[in-house]
């Protein structure tokens, strides 16, 4: 068996721009999978574009008339790339559902495909965009009722992509049982059927105090300080502006909150002006962004810190909430299906995503130093069981099992014409695309 891993996100490792999780997820995924050899695998990644293939730095300046370009050009080549392997010893995994190949086409030629869902964008929309006046469900049916016309691009293939992935993928794999049931609700029973939840877990933060004494020197926080952190790149479904809002008239003594990450996606620039506003007009709390952090000043921050804020006003799993837990940090985060896959009693406070709710969390962890290391140490008693090698593992064997048991092609399926907009040049051969060492 082969399998092909296609990753609009995916080839970027150790580079220090905010892919988000989805290309965490990838980059932990081949790590462990170069590690364990469960099979042989190739990564398609944008460098299959060619001289047209973009970094990770345009993915993340890209506007949305650019980024749909991106989805339908990545999509076409690696739907090309898919259809030169024989579907009786390939299997497919999709890192991506609107940048994903042809799931349809795919499918049709005899393909086993399986998605992993980083986002459901439906339910994103409904909840950051509509405010969960709109149910997921209610606009996928709105939705498909729309004529081609009445709905801009990028929507479309939002909608479009995620219906595909529902009626001919093979699997759909989700981090959180809620997700799952959002699915079954948008796509019916025959989609939530071959949901499989998969909680990826985390690769433990062992904390180091002596990083993070030096990071307080750098600052220049005093000893006795409380620090709240935040890390994630800045975009309004993060609610780093939530956090914001709840410490307006703060008493003292003086907090220190550091909100790591940058500015990603189309309205990232926009929202981290509204942040260092806000920020500027707080009393007694101390506000820095670092920019993002990755590695071991990463792991610096997560040392220093004293409580873990996760205010996203919506998220599928929470990544760097169970990377904090693994640190021993208290955590404070805003009740969304994601939190609720991760928190448990005892490891800190979930709480209703609004200043006020939130700002009563902080009162009550900032004060009680005591209470914040018997939660900080149950966080990270039971994060540590949580291993993303297990989630690789469970993966692997959910792929290899789906080798061989595709059904036959419907019809015959031939490769695609070639489409000079995505076709790689002339200098670029196979062997440039980003594949794990064999």
């Amino acid at each position: 068996m082969k399998l092909i891993y296609t990753a609009a996100h995916g080839g970027f490792a150790g580079q220090p721009i905010p892919l988000g999780g989805g290309a965490a997820v990838c980059d932990q995924l081949v790590a462990e999978w170069t590690r364990t050899r469960p099979f042989d695998f190739e990564l398609l990644t944008p460098s299959i574009l060619g001289r047209r293939a973009p970094t990770a730095r345009d993915i993340v300046r890209f506007n949305e008339r650019e980024y749909a370009r991106f989805c339908v050009e990545f999509s076409a080549a690696a739907t090309r790339e898919i259809l030169r392997h024989d579907p009786a010893d390939t299997v497919v995994l999709s890192n991506d559902i609107s940048e994903g190949p042809d799931f349809e086409r795919l499918a049709a030629a005899g393909f086993a495909v399986s998605v992993i869902y980083h986002v459901d964008v439906a339910a994103y929309i409904s909840a950051i965009y509509l405010r969960d006046w709109i149910a997921p469900e209610t606009l996928v049916r709105w939705h498909a009722r729309l004529p081609r016309w009445a709905s801009p691009r990028i929507v479309r293939l939002i909608f479009e992509k995620q219906r595909q992935t529902a009626v001919h993928a093979r699997r759909l794999i989700v981090p959180s049982p809620e997700m799952k049931c959002v699915l079954g609700r948008c796509y019916g029973r025959a989609a939530e059927a071959k949901t499989e939840v998969v909680p990826w877990g985390v690769t433990p933060v062992v904390p180091d105090p002596q990083s993070g004494a030096a990071l307080r020197r750098e600052f220049g926080v005093p000893d006795d300080a409380a620090v709240l952190l935040t890390l994630s790149r800045i975009s309004p479904e993060k609610g780093q502006d939530l956090l914001l809002e709840a410490l307006k008239g703060w008493p003292g003594p003086t907090l220190w909150l550091f909100i790591c990450g940058e500015p990603a996606y189309m309205q990232g620039a926009r929202f981290a002006a509204k942040l260092e506003r806000l920020a500027r007009r707080l009393d007694n709390v101390r506000v820095a962004f670092p920019g993002y952090v990755t590695g071991e000043r990463k792991r610096a921050f997560f040392s220093m810190a004293d409580i873990y804020v996760f205010p996203s006003r919506h998220e599928s799993y929470g990544l760097t909430l169970l990377e904090a837990l693994s640190a021993g940090l208290p955590c404070i985060c805003a009740d969304h299906h994601g939190a609720r896959a991760v928190m448990r009693p005892g490891f800190g406070e979930m709480v209703p995503p609004d200043p006020q709710s939130l700002r009563g969390a902080v009162e009550r962890l900032a004060g009680d130093s005591s209470l914040r290391t018997r939660m900080g140490s149950a966080a990270r008693a039971w994060a540590v069981t949580q291993k993303f090698s297990s989630a690789a593992e469970r993966l692997a064997a959910m792929l290899t099992e789906s080798a061989g048991t595709a059904p036959r092609p419907r019809r015959a399926v031939p490769a695609p014409d070639p489409d000079p907009r995505t076709t790689p040049s002339p200098t670029h051969r196979p062997g440039s695309r980003a594949e794990p060492p064999r």
